[in-house]
């Protein structure tokens, strides 16, 4: 008897943490645990003691004190900082400006400026990930389609290499006469690989261009 009911506490437990495991790998959320180690790694990350709370809406550990706002992501193991990212943005912005400045393509209007989100590896601080959103880049020609994703992925790389940090992944809004395109994609905590962007472009139906879009192609 005793031996049944040591097996079937042994299955539950083995049980419990398969869930448990899962659980963090899927969707970021390990009850207690993954508390305890978003607790952990905030803490020495901010330099002092921190409690989180977890965000099911945005399946993150948030604490928000004295001013400040810190995100850990336990399936990334990574760390949203508000004002160390808004000085990642500023600095990327600044070279956005220039780099439209340098901009040798006439055909092209370039938003006046650029999204920035940028992650902390949570063991390494030295270690930052960012992603660039650049909604839209109009550019006023008439290209195959092929020659369209080749063209977003030029303007891509040149920004890119132009900001000079880690960008890890991507939101790209581009427009020309032929059509409108969108390039998503996120290589994780590995640097754009760009040879591999053409697959994650998606050119948007006629019936679900934006009223901007369909504006700016009627005026040109």
């Amino acid at each position: 008897m005793k031996k049944k009911i040591y097996w079937i506490s042994g299955a539950v437990i083995v049980g419990l943490l398969i869930v448990c495991i899962i659980a963090g790998s899927c969707i970021g959320y390990i009850p207690v645990i993954g508390k305890y180690i978003a607790d952990s790694k905030l803490s020495r990350y901010a330099g002092e003691p921190v409690h989180t709370n977890y965000d099911f809406y945005r399946n993150k550990y948030v604490v928000s004190d004295y001013g400040k706002l810190f995100q850990y992501e336990l399936d990334t193991n990574t760390i949203f900082d508000e004002s160390h990212n808004r000085n990642i943005e500023g600095q990327v912005k600044l070279k956005y400006h220039s780099f439209v400045k340098e901009s040798s393509i006439d055909t092209i209007e370039y938003p006046s400026s650029i999204s920035v989100s940028s992650k902390v590896d949570a063991d390494d601080s030295s270690k930052v990930y960012v992603k660039i959103y650049c909604m839209t880049i109009f550019d006023d020609v008439e290209m195959r389609i092929e020659d369209s994703k080749k063209r977003i992925c030029e303007l891509t790389e040149q920004l890119v290499e132009y900001v000079g940090m880690n960008c890890t992944s991507l939101q790209i809004v581009y427009a020309n006469k032929s059509g409108m395109f969108e390039l998503v994609c996120d290589f994780g905590k590995n640097p754009i690989k760009y040879d591999e962007l053409p697959k994650y472009i998606e050119q948007f139906e006629e019936d679900k261009l934006p009223l901007e879009y369909l504006e700016w192609r009627s005026s040109h």
